[in-house]
């Protein structure tokens, strides 16, 4: 089953390498030993799929009534396992696997030379999320009270974790309420943490139909970067690419899904 990859998560890395490059405008701030020609690097791999997607930017100074990070860095030569990728937008570089697919265990390794300098970043694909479960499966808007604060009533996402790695969990809920006073749950993302359980309240479910339930397994590097958006230390950004900004990552996925019936 293919998944794709949410855009909530690249936000979390593009809210990083944003305030890597406000901070670069505020030069007083920025470390010393902060090379300021260096590149920013965002490529998210994920297992299950077949293509491989890596964007490169520059460090220019960040306009603030532009909503991108930056410039994109192109004609760059670019490789991951040695194979060249290409070109196919400003800044992307794409490699099509065909047949193949990114597999968990295996290690792919990030080279291309920028500035005078190599560029270098290896990620290996975490293991498949397996076994997620929901409980309960199914609710009526009537087997709980939305508009009580005091109702405790809980959902419970459960997935097998036998190496004790990070997990995010994803709820993208639907739009189905014409009661503006209920709200929408909509998109919501976890922050990452170790553990084999997620708890909801089932107040938070206010639209019927299918909440689509996704649980990540995600890298220490994405962890270390997400933690980092929230750090009052953006003048030092953490990285786990050799001479760049930015993440060379990757991530498994499962899903699962919550039905919310409309109470009779």
């Amino acid at each position: 089953m293919k998944i794709n990859y949410p855009s909530c998560l690249r936000a979390v890395v593009s809210s990083c390498l944003t305030a890597i490059l406000l901070t670069n405008c505020a030069q007083p701030l920025m470390d010393t030993t902060v090379d300021t020609d260096s590149p920013v690097v965002e490529a998210f791999l994920q297992e299950g799929t077949n293509t491989i997607s890596v964007n490169v930017y520059s460090m220019e100074k960040y306009l603030i009534d532009d909503v991108s990070l930056s410039k994109p860095i192109t004609g760059l030569t670019l490789t991951v396992n040695d194979i060249q990728l290409t070109e196919t937008a400003s800044g992307t570089y794409t490699l099509d696997l065909n047949e193949d697919t990114i597999r968990e265990g295996q290690t792919y390794k990030l080279n291309f030379t920028y500035n005078g300098k190599t560029i270098e970043a290896s990620t290996t694909i975490p293991l498949k999320v397996s076994n997620i479960k929901v409980d309960p499966e199914t609710m009526t808007q009537s087997s709980y009270s939305w508009y009580n604060p005091d109702d405790t009533t809980e959902v419970t996402v459960t997935w097998d974790d036998p190496q004790q790695d990070y997990f995010q969990v994803y709820i993208e809920s639907p739009n189905t309420t014409d009661d503006a006073s209920m709200g929408v749950f909509g998109k919501r993302m976890m922050q990452p943490t170790r553990g084999n359980t997620y708890t909801a309240r089932a107040m938070e479910f206010r639209s019927t139909g299918a909440h689509y339930i996704y649980v990540y397994r995600v890298c220490q590097d994405y962890v270390d970067l997400y933690e980092h958006v929230s750090s009052t230390d953006l003048a030092n950004p953490v990285s786990a690419v050799t001479n760049a900004f930015g993440v060379f990552t990757s991530v498994s996925v499962g899903r699962s899904k919550l039905t919310v019936y409309a109470a009779e």
